[in-house]
């Protein structure tokens, strides 16, 4: 259906621009999602990576603990490495919240300490498994090299025997 053009004229035609205004405690919700699932899984990952480092030595399978042992070491820095990342945004939510007058001076510092935490977690868990591998691995540097080639022989040249000679075509001796 279309509009005559007598009333096409008379239509008052307004442009509204909406200005679209997110709510900051949305926006703030979803930082601290994003924040926790992230830690969270920086400390699943290390706390996983520790607990199989143990279930390999009740099976038995690495010659020596002790590189095992310095692994799940590097493994539980970076558990608690995630868990301080969790308490540094803990602490610059808590100031911004309660303590507005010390938002300008300690939330940046807290942010980037959390930061700095949780890469370093993440860090962590990447050293803890080389450091696993490499426990696992065996020892090619530890022993010389063996040599599988034999020494060689001196022999000396044997003359080849002489075939047959046929009969009658035997040549007189000296």
């Amino acid at each position: 259906m279309t509009i005559p053009p007598k009333s096409r004229a008379e239509i008052d035609i307004r442009e509204e621009v909406d200005i679209v205004r997110v709510d900051p405690v949305f926006l703030e919700r979803q930082r601290n999602r994003y924040a926790s699932r992230g830690v969270a899984l920086v400390v699943l990952l290390n706390g996983v990576a520790a607990i199989a480092l143990l279930v390999a030595l009740a099976q038995g399978l690495p010659t020596t603990v002790k590189p095992f042992a310095d692994a799940m070491l590097v493994f539980a820095i970076g558990a608690a490495l995630g868990l301080t990342s969790a308490f540094f945004a803990y602490l610059s939510r808590t100031f911004r919240l309660e303590r507005p007058e010390l938002l300008t001076t300690w939330r940046r510092p807290l942010r980037w300490l959390a930061v700095a935490a949780a890469i370093a977690g993440a860090a962590c868990f990447v050293v803890g498994i080389n450091m696993a591998r490499q426990s696992v691995l065996p020892d090619d540097g530890a022993t010389p090299a063996q040599t599988t080639t034999p020494p060689p022989q001196t022999t000396t040249p044997q003359p080849e025997p002489a075939l047959p000679t046929p009969p009658g075509t035997e040549q007189p001796g000296p």
